[in-house]
């Protein structure tokens, strides 16, 4: 049975909400509006995980951010997770050999997957600003494809089944046009996309397989789709090749059947 302790997954949904860029300084009333409930509930949920300093209020704007505790529990919940010190040590590699800015990218559930690690290049390297915590829909762009063509193509037809959604004039929108792009990503073992989910800006990954020969993570590489040029392109699957078969190693995979 899937229980669920009402309080505990209002506080994580609150917690949730606040690691996204755009609702990281909230109001009581714009939390509760947000997530469906009332004031009342949401201000008790609110002054628990304050008192627990996993979040922080400020009485002179009445907003609410992330605490400080949060700090450490997820330095200390990256350093208990090798693959992911790994990957993110590979994600400023990656960010060097590119000049583009590198992410690391998991899957939720079927059908979300979230950032939880960028690296900025160095030097005059094209910076592209990146929200971790930010969740995206795994249809949406290069990385996204990359979870979902190594799922079975039932997963694929349900997917379409719930719709495509339009972000831009270059969002995917085509059926039969989206799965053969899913069967090419597993032919070529990357994925390329130019402004699918925001205007002007291209994305390269490649997938990252775990023990189970599943895609645990995606590192992803994105630039400014006005200046990028094939021979980038190539540099970034070079790169984000070597860097995938490195972490997927630590994973303990080895090899697909």
């Amino acid at each position: 049975m899937d229980y669920q302790v009402p309080s505990v997954a209002l506080a994580a949904r609150v917690l949730k909400l606040l690691s996204r860029h755009k609702y990281r300084q909230s109001t009581l009333t714009e939390i509760a509006e947000r997530l469906g409930v009332n004031k009342t509930t949401c201000l008790r949920v609110l002054r628990t995980l304050e008192r627990e300093d996993f979040v922080s209020y400020d009485p002179q704007s009445r907003r609410y951010s992330l605490g400080p505790y949060l700090i450490p529990l997820g330095a200390r919940a990256a350093d208990l997770n090798d693959v992911y010190a790994h990957a993110l040590a590979e994600l400023h590699q990656v960010a060097a050999e590119t000049a583009m800015t590198a992410v690391l990218v998991k899957r939720l559930r079927d059908d979300r997957v979230i950032y939880i690690g960028s690296a900025e290049p160095p030097g005059d390297g094209v910076r592209i600003a990146v929200s971790v915590g930010q969740q995206f829909p795994v249809y949406g762009a290069a990385f996204g494809r990359c979870f979902l063509a190594y799922d079975d193509e039932s997963t694929w037809r349900r997917v379409l089944r719930e719709g495509l959604k339009v972000y831009t004039p270059n969002s995917a929108i085509d059926e039969e046009a989206y799965v053969g792009q899913l069967k090419q990503v597993r032919e070529q073992g990357y994925a390329v996309s130019h402004g699918e989910l925001w205007p002007g800006i291209s994305a390269v990954a490649v997938p990252v397989f775990n023990q189970q020969n599943k895609v645990d993570l995606v590192l992803s590489c994105l630039t400014m789709t006005s200046v990028v040029q094939e021979a980038d392109i190539e540099r970034a699957v070079k790169a984000l090749k070597a860097s995938a078969a490195k972490v997927s190693a630590w994973s303990g995979y080895q090899g697909r059947a």
